[in-house]
C-alpha cells in the first residue's frame, strides 16, 4: 500500500574486495546509497519539494535499481547494513516547517527476481504515514562471499564500466 509516489534517486554503487582480519577470508562489500522521495520530487530550480499537507500512508518496498543479485545458498553468512536520515521536510504554504509524520526505520530484504530470473536482490522498505513531502537518504552496506553475487547489477547512472568507451573515444 502506498498513498504517496515515492521516487528513487540512487548513487553509484560501490564494489570493494576486503579481507576479514581474524579469518584473513575475502569478502565483497557493496555499497548502495540515494535518496528516496516520498511524495513530490523536488523542483528542479529550487531544489525543494511542495508543501502537499495530506495525511498519507507508506507501506512499500522499493527494489535498488543497481542491485547484485545474490544466490540465495550463498548468504549464509552475509551481513547488511542499512540507515537512512531525513534529507528535506517540506515547508508550509506560509513558509514555516512542515510536519513529517512517522517513518519507520528502512529495512532491507532480499527478494526474488520480478521477471523470474535466478537470483535474488536487494529491496529497500519503508512504513509509516507521512503529512508532507520528504526526502530520505539511505546506505545499505552488504557484506557477502564475493562468489554470492551471481549477476552484477546494472549501474544507476549511465557512466560506461571500466572497460567501456566513453562516448566520444
Amino acid at each position: 500500500m502506498i498513498e504517496a509516489a515515492v521516487h528513487l534517486a540512487a548513487q553509484p554503487r560501490l564494489d570493494t574486495l576486503v579481507t576479514e582480519w581474524r579469518s584473513e577470508a575475502q569478502r565483497l562489500r557493496t555499497d548502495y546509497a540515494g535518496t528516496a522521495w516520498l511524495g513530490d520530487r523536488p523542483a528542479d530550480d529550487t531544489g525543494l519539494a511542495g508543501p502537499d499537507y495530506t495525511r498519507r500512508g507508506v507501506d512499500v518496498q522499493l527494489f535498488l535499481p543497481d542491485t547484485h543479485w545474490y544466490a540465495v545458498d550463498a548468504l549464509d553468512d552475509v551481513e547488511i547494513q542499512v540507515t537512512g536520515g531525513l534529507v528535506q521536510v517540506a515547508a508550509t504554504a506560509r513558509q514555516t516547517q512542515g510536519l513529517v509524520g512517522a517513518l519507520a526505520a528502512p529495512t532491507v530484504d532480499f527478494f526474488e527476481h520480478p521477471e523470474g530470473e535466478p537470483g535474488v536482490g536487494i529491496c529497500l522498505s519503508l512504513r509509516g504515514e507521512i503529512w508532507s513531502n520528504l526526502g530520505l537518504s539511505y546506505r545499505v552496506s552488504v557484506l557477502c562471499r564475493p562468489d554470492a553475487v551471481l549477476r552484477a547489477g546494472g549501474r544507476a547512472d549511465d557512466e560506461p564500466a571500466d572497460d567501456e568507451p566513453a562516448d566520444g573515444d
